[in-house]
């Protein structure tokens, strides 16, 4: 017959393990939406949304090339990378990886509208900052790193569902003005 006491203590230390379990879960949970929203936070606010704006009015031509154009692009690039990790890092399992938990879901919806944005003028702003460097002088970006984070950022989004594939844009011929959006 087997001692009551032992069972006892595994029975007291299989439950130390689940509270030590939901308590983890509880705080890690909490951690991860108070990163979600700060990484939120980030991209729509500050010198992001400022860099955002210098963006918007270099793409519709309202904005010359300056330093402050290309420092523009590379903080919003930058952002997006933070992100992308913040996001990585709320992943902490192969079981999270197939069903993202609240905060993914959380970031990951309030992500979607910006990231969509971004890839829709993204190739233009490309565009248009390499004929400005080619032309000052007689350079071209060195972004790819950046770029490739940006573009697995989109994939992430794209693959959780809460962002459509983007339709093929086609980039206006040299001279010419894209409509704004």
């Amino acid at each position: 017959m087997a001692d009551p006491w032992a069972i006892a203590s595994g029975v007291g230390a299989l439950a130390s393990v689940a509270g030590a379990w939901a308590v983890y879960r509880g705080q890690t949970r909490q951690v991860d939406f108070e990163l979600a929203r700060t990484l939120h936070l980030d991209l729509t606010s500050g010198e992001v949304a400022l860099a955002r704006y210098v963006l918007v009015s270099f793409r519709r031509g309202q904005q010359a090339y300056g330093p402050e154009v290309l420092a523009a692009y590379f903080t919003m690039l930058w952002c997006f990378e933070r992100v992308l990790q913040g996001r990585r890092s709320m992943i902490r399992s192969p079981f999270d990886r197939l069903r993202r938990s609240s905060p993914v879901r959380f970031l990951d919806e309030a992500l979607a509208m910006h990231v969509a944005s971004w890839e829709r003028n993204l190739p233009e702003i490309r565009q248009r900052l390499n004929e400005a460097l080619a032309e000052v002088h007689g350079d071209e970006l060195r972004d790819r790193g950046l770029t490739a984070k940006f573009e697995a950022l989109a994939r992430a989004l794209r693959s959780a569902g809460v962002m459509p594939t983007p339709a093929p844009v086609a980039l206006p011929a040299q001279g010419e003005s894209a409509s704004a959006s």
